[in-house]
């Protein structure tokens, strides 16, 4: 696989699963969903937890990617004056730009929001020990549970429009590839108890990472606009 950054290779699949792999990665770390994980996996079997959070952040991949390929059809029903425009690729480009602008915003208080996020987190898994009651200890149960939790947490997150924003300008295996590994990392590391990221980087550190990433990848797509390459 080629695995050049868009712009370079935007029409392998190489070029979407590594951009999906790294800010799917860095766009979940310190995320709603990585703290419902965490604190789940502190009170009930990992594997059960890591089983209904991974299947329902991979249910909802494919669902944005759906969404982002709709849009890149959208350019084929335009009027033929308008074939050129692309609008796919705009449309990815202002959402990366909106996602790395305000991420670097935040970089300097992503500790405190990350800090909001995790109290959130923790009434949500109260709700759901309550919800469950005496079936906490039955797996099906369990798997459910976090799966419908971690569903609406995400949906209409930062990563579920980060995916429908990529899907739009690579072809969608690639996409769904890498935001699915992008998810599992970041679910295998808050099931671990986060202690893992905590080693390794910092929280303001991320927060740089990750919003320096969505601005490469819309930069490197606007190149490739101007060079006269095209969305998948």
């Amino acid at each position: 696989l080629d695995l050049a950054l868009p712009g370079g290779g935007d029409e392998t699949l190489g070029g979407g699963f590594l951009s999906s792999l790294l800010l799917i990665f860095f766009s979940e770390l310190g995320d709603k969903t990585f703290f419902i994980a965490l604190m789940l996996a502190t009170r009930q079997a990992r594997s059960l937890v890591f089983t209904g959070t991974f299947g329902a952040l991979a249910g909802m991949t494919v669902a944005s990617v759906f969404l982002g390929r709709a849009l890149h059809e959208v350019d084929g029903l335009l009027p033929e004056a308008l074939h050129d425009f692309p609008l796919d690729d705009i449309l990815a480009v202002v959402l990366l730009v909106y996602f790395g602008v305000t991420t670097l915003r935040d970089a300097d208080q992503f500790a405190e929001t990350a800090a909001e996020e995790k109290e959130e987190a923790e009434a949500e898994v109260l709700d759901l020990r309550d919800a469950l009651g005496e079936r906490r200890d039955e797996a099906l149960a369990l798997v459910l549970s976090t799966f419908s939790l971690v569903v609406a947490a995400e949906w209409g997150d930062k990563s579920f429009f980060a995916t429908t924003a990529l899907a739009a300008a690579f072809p969608p295996g690639g996409v769904v590839a890498g935001a699915t590994a992008g998810h599992a990392l970041a679910t295998a590391m808050a099931v671990a108890g986060g202690s893992v990221l905590g080693r390794f980087a910092s929280a303001k550190a991320v927060g740089y990472v990750g919003g320096s990433l969505f601005l490469l990848f819309a930069a490197a797509t606007v190149g490739n606009l101007l060079s006269g390459g095209g969305g998948a």
